[in-house]
């Protein structure tokens, strides 16, 4: 069962305040679609910020303060951000602030997908929540800043590359043809699901013709776009 954000009913000229909810979602993503996709996952509060704009521990506070839950469940997605959640965790007091292990979009998607609202054990939904992150992997690709060498690839600067945690995996001056080598790379054969999150400068008929050479690449996985509108990142693969 989800209840709503915490609010005040005014009945027969009283108010009420509905009680804590068991589970309560902080986030962090940049670009409007990508914030959406959150949202409607079941993200209470998605703090705007990412790999070249991280929140402040204020940040984190303030979103906290938002939302009347026993347990707030916090996805940084990314390893510079969680020092700060960390930080705004230990700061308060009014819910149990539980910051999740996410490094990733990917990470933090699934994760908050797969909460069990409905189970009162809060140390079993975290332990079930972790594992399965443990299971997501996710790929990215942006626009090389400088020359680089990675395993069997070499970067040059202006090609889009792509690229998992710190291994670079892909590079072209192609971006789609990056992006098929980048999902190649990933394991794609192996995993059932992906989901593709496009950037704010990526035509739409550019993805969709993307998606459309994947599908018939790999017809047993299932492809779901979304036009994520983050900056940075062109493409943000997640396969689970």
């Amino acid at each position: 069962m989800t209840l709503q954000h915490h609010q005040t009913v005014n009945q027969d000229n009283a108010s009420f305040k509905l009680p804590p909810k068991p589970y309560g979602v902080v986030t962090v993503a940049s670009g409007e679609g990508l914030i959406n996709a959150f949202r409607e996952l079941g993200a209470d509060e998605v703090i705007e910020g990412g790999q070249t704009m991280n929140p402040s521990t204020q940040d984190f506070l303030d979103a906290f303060a938002k939302i009347n839950a026993q347990h707030i469940l916090v996805f940084p997605n990314n390893k510079n951000i969680k020092m700060a959640a960390d930080q705004a965790a230990e700061m308060y007091d009014k819910a149990d602030i539980h910051v999740m292990p996410s490094t990733t979009i990917g990470e933090g998607y699934y994760g908050i997908g797969y909460i069990d609202r409905d189970n009162p054990n809060a140390e079993e939904v975290i332990a079930n929540v972790t594992e399965l992150m443990q299971s997501v992997v996710t790929g990215m690709v942006s626009t090389a800043i400088r020359d680089a060498e990675g395993d069997q690839v070499t970067v040059h600067t202006g090609d889009y590359v792509g690229y998992s945690g710190k291994q670079l995996l892909s590079d072209s001056p192609n971006r789609e043809e990056a992006a098929k080598a980048l999902v190649e790379r990933l394991g794609a054969t192996s995993r059932d699901v992906m989901l593709v999150f496009s950037g704010k400068d990526v035509p739409q008929d550019e993805a969709e013709s993307l998606i459309a050479d994947l599908q018939s690449q790999y017809k047993n996985l299932e492809i779901m776009l979304n036009y994520g509108a983050q900056p940075v990142y062109d493409y943000i693969f997640v396969l689970c």
